[in-house]
């Protein structure tokens, strides 16, 4: 390691650094949440809550208050429309006018429960007049979009969501509103807040701000503020935008999180929701001892900046050459420039703001990459400036492992992992260059040829691999055009390793399970067909389940073109073949408990009929979808018998309220608890009927969610207990720098012959006896109960056959 090599001095310096660094990542964090909350202080959590609690508790007087006023027998005649917002409106509002100009971040550090309302605080007057301002807005709106409704509904299919903003300007394009004088809005916003001040929430002082001049302030009272504040302290440290580490992190122990030096900024090594008022530890899943080493291995692992691909990415993003999808840096060409139809139709006019939003969201998603891409590249400057980094994980509640910062992450997107290698260079070694040939080619989506035939493709495109690092910005070979999962820059730093002089090598070298969910589902159902697909039965080349599926698709259009209209069109713009990439997210998320609405929402994110016209395409995503529910039916048949068991035993245990609890071979203990949620709407609906809706965890289990998570949680469990059993193993071969991502496992090239054995020997070692059995008997051993048996399997494979599948992990 090169922590090691260091000197008593140089430990120390980046030690202090790293404390520095956290300090002020627990600074800056605090402060982007108080910056956040100033923007709209009545969306704040706790104030929501606040909301809800006056709410209820103020309406019967406002009601009263109405009622009262109702009977009288001399009421103005403005008065009557602004009652019909409600009571439980009148009370909100008001609530929210004080929590507007009243509350600011100082209010909850300097709780005055002596004179109780502070000089700062607003006076009656101020908060009157907006109470009745709002109240005025949201009864114009009203009435105008009862008078004007077609307009209104016409209005609506472009307009998603209807902000105050918007609502205020509809009414003013309808000529709707209502005049009232200072006179009138001022009784009236005093009446509001008049009942307001008869509870204990709000409370009021008169100070004399001159002879004969006083003024009433108005606050929440101690006992108010001092709730707010503690539950503001809860949530402020929330906002921290981890990043990575300058020394070893503080290794997690069993009843100890480990992670960053400073234990207030540390996550959880377990993150979990917990009810109110329950023992946490009745519902934390519990790591073993190996999982516990593995998880300290990687965090272990020492990672430095790629310098020549930070080069690269940065001189392209900062001259806007916006491909390999990075995004736009100055942002010159995303003006939405085509004048507004003044002398269109009402359709017309509609159809150019609908564009106009649509355009205006792209150039949003667009500055959102690149604050972030800023940022990636700022942290990396910053990270060479120190040589090498360590970087935290934590576990979910199935034992998966997860990085505390996506950015310079193995796990993060392709940007982060190519700006990434392993700190310390080692001699490449004849067998690690064939594995990063192998890598390379697989980057280039080589990943169905044969090993030796991705070598060879790799030897073959030498000169133009060697002219891609000479000069990136002109060779563009290695640039890809995928929306998804673009490899460009990981590409180039596999150029850039190929062409290394100096007989060393730092690139992490992945190998990525042949669909690994489907795998695991194969072993455990013995089912010799999927496990052949899948790769774990060894074959002369490498299996592909994705276009098996794609061709049980594509077969099925055919046969059936009279059962949909959308099948001939969609025979007629793929002619030979459906692609893979069609059938790959759907086919890779099957095994997890797959539904068709799944199936139709990667159809529609992935794109794959866009090709068809915008009102035509919701039809072309439904019954692609259909075809490929079909497609994959069959192939998942026996696998589906096992995610049916678990369901079974789900809706079982879940009866009696007690959670799902299993251990993985890792020695890991899952706890699968999903609580319900207890959802209370506000009473309070403000301009067009948005209702606050409150949510807090019951201790009673949701048995629906059971239900629906256990299929994927135990598959997740299992994939998990396979990478910390295999990091176990590599950890006794010497091996101490890992670049794993729960199906994904990379090292340095030399290293991948040792890891490419060890993962076959610990899969069989997991599915020598079954995991559904295992899961079974721990249920009836800890609950004392019988549980229906688990489905027969085929037994016609021996699983050790996995030994000899070179393309298990391709």
């Amino acid at each position: 390691m090169l922590w090691d090599k260091l000197n008593a001095v140089e430990k120390k310096e980046r030690t202090d650094q790293q404390i520095l660094w956290e300090e002020d990542l627990l600074t800056s964090g605090i402060e982007r949440y108080w910056k956040d909350w100033s923007r709209a202080k009545d969306e704040g959590k706790p104030e929501q809550l606040l909301l809800e609690s006056a709410v209820i508790h103020l309406t019967p007087y406002y009601q009263q208050w109405i009622d009262k006023v109702c009977e009288g027998p001399k009421n103005p005649e403005w008065l009557p429309p602004l009652l019909s917002i409600g009571a439980a409106k009148m009370a909100d509002i008001t609530i929210r006018a004080v929590i507007e100009l009243f509350l600011t971040r100082s209010c909850f550090t300097s709780i005055d429960y002596v004179h109780g309302v502070p000089l700062s605080a607003p006076s009656a007057q101020s908060i009157s007049k907006l109470i009745s301002d709002n109240v005025i807005s949201i009864v114009n709106y009203q009435r105008a979009k009862k008078t004007f409704k077609d307009d209104w509904l016409r209005q609506s299919k472009f307009i998603k969501n209807w902000t105050p903003k918007r609502c205020r300007a509809f009414t003013k394009k309808m000529g709707k509103i209502h005049k009232y004088t200072p006179k009138q809005k001022e009784d009236f916003g005093h009446n509001m807040l008049r009942i307001a001040l008869s509870s204990d929430i709000i409370q009021g002082k008169v100070v004399w701000l001159g002879r004969n001049r006083k003024s009433l302030l108005i606050s929440f009272s101690p006992d108010v503020l001092k709730e707010l504040g503690k539950r503001h302290e809860a949530l402020e440290t929330g906002s921290m935008v981890y990043r990575p580490m300058l020394c070893p992190p503080v290794p997690h122990e069993k009843n100890k999180d480990g992670g960053f030096l400073s234990p207030w900024i540390r996550k959880r090594m377990i993150k979990r929701y917990h009810p109110i008022g329950c023992d946490p530890r009745d519902y934390n899943s519990k790591p073993s001892d190996t999982v516990l080493d593995g998880l300290n291995a990687m965090m272990m692992t020492e990672w430095a900046v790629n310098k020549d691909v930070y080069k690269v990415m940065s001189t392209m993003f900062f001259n806007d050459y916006r491909i390999a999808n990075l995004p736009a840096h100055t942002f010159k060409d995303f003006a939405f420039s085509r004048p507004f139809p003044d002398e269109g139709t009402k359709l017309e006019k509609a159809k150019w703001m609908s564009e106009s939003t649509e355009a205006w969201g792209e150039w949003y998603k667009e500055e959102q990459a690149r604050s972030r891409m800023l940022v990636r590249l700022s942290l990396a400057r910053k990270m060479m400036e120190y040589d090498f980094f360590y970087m935290p994980y934590t576990l979910d509640f199935r034992g998966r492992a997860y990085t505390v910062c996506e950015l310079l992450s193995c796990q993060g997107i392709d940007f982060d992992r190519a700006l990434i290698h392993f700190a310390e260079p080692i001699p490449q070694t004849e067998r690690g260059l064939r594995w990063l040939k192998i890598h390379t080619a697989n980057l280039f989506d080589q990943d169905k040829l044969t090993y030796d035939e991705r070598v060879k493709w790799v030897d073959d495109n030498m000169d133009m691999i060697k002219a891609i690092v000479e000069d990136p910005y002109r060779n563009r070979e290695w640039v890809s055009d995928a929306k998804k999962k673009n490899p460009s820059f990981q590409r180039l730093a596999a150029c850039f390793e190929l062409c290394r002089t100096d007989g060393m090598t730092q690139l992490p070298i992945q190998k990525d399970g042949a669909n690994n969910g489907v795998q695991h589902w194969a072993a455990i159902m013995r089912d010799k067909k999927l496990a052949k697909l899948t790769n774990v039965l060894p074959s002369s080349s490498p299996q592909d389940l994705y276009q098996y599926v794609a061709d049980k698709t594509y077969d099925i259009m055919n046969q059936n073109t009279a059962d949909s209209d959308w099948y001939p069109r969609f025979l007629d713009h793929w002619v030979e073949e459906l692609p893979r990439k069609v059938a790959k997210r759907s086919t890779m998320c099957d095994s997890y408990g797959l539904t068709f609405y799944g199936i139709q929402k990667y159809v529609k994110e992935e794109g794959h009929v866009d090709w068809v016209a915008k009102e035509e395409r919701g039809g072309a995503i439904v019954e692609l979808s259909r075809a490929l529910q079909d497609g994959l039916r069959g192939v998942m048949e026996k696998p589906n018998l096992g995610k049916d068991y678990l369901r079974e035993v789900a809706r079982l245990i879940s009866a009696t309220n007690k959670p799902l609890i299993w251990e993985t071979d890792s020695g890991f203990v899952v706890q699968h608890v999903y609580n319900q949620i207890i959802e209370r709407i506000s009473y309070a609906e403000l301009f067009n009927k948005q209702q606050l809706v409150f949510s807090t965890l019951s201790p009673d289990l949701d048995g629906d969610a059971q239900f629906l998570a256990i299929s994927p949680n135990f598959i997740h469990s299992w994939d998990a207990a396979h990478m910390f059993m295999t990091i176990s193993l590599m950890l006794l071969e010497g091996i101490r720098s890992f670049s794993f991502v729960h199906d994904s496992y990379g090292t340095y090239g030399p290293y991948i012959d040792t890891m490419d054995r060890l993962l076959r020997e610990t899969f069989v070692q997991i599915h020598q006896s079954n995991p559904l059995e295992k899961f079974k008997s721990y249920l009836e051993k800890k609950y004392e109960i019988n549980l229906p048996e688990i489905p027969n399997r085929d037994e016609d494979f021996d699983i050790t056959e996995v030994l000899r599948s070179e393309y298990f992990f391709g």
